[in-house]
């Protein structure tokens, strides 16, 4: 997932809310971010989490860009999401 731009940006909007492009009506409710504090304890914690039921994307706070982009690209590429293309 080392793409940067647009093509990223529709991946992570469908990790955040299961949607791969912005509804004409748009979303309800409206996306939001929640940011995970806390040292994580184990590679697990370090990953990004969603609830697409309610449109948000929960995101680790890590030591480093580099550590967050890595938790993030891997978490973007591993992803199955609902089988919908």
């Amino acid at each position: 997932m080392d793409q940067e731009g647009p093509p990223k940006l529709g991946t992570i909007l469908a990790f955040a809310t299961g949607a791969s492009v912005i509804p004409p009506v748009g979303f309800s409710p409206q996306p939001s971010i929640d940011f995970l504090h806390g040292h994580p304890s184990s590679p697990k914690q370090c990953l990004p989490m969603a609830n697409t039921c309610i449109n948000c994307l929960k995101l680790p706070l890590l030591e480093t860009y580099d550590d967050f982009k890595e938790c993030m690209d891997f978490a973007l590429g591993n992803t199955q999401g609902f089988g919908r293309e």
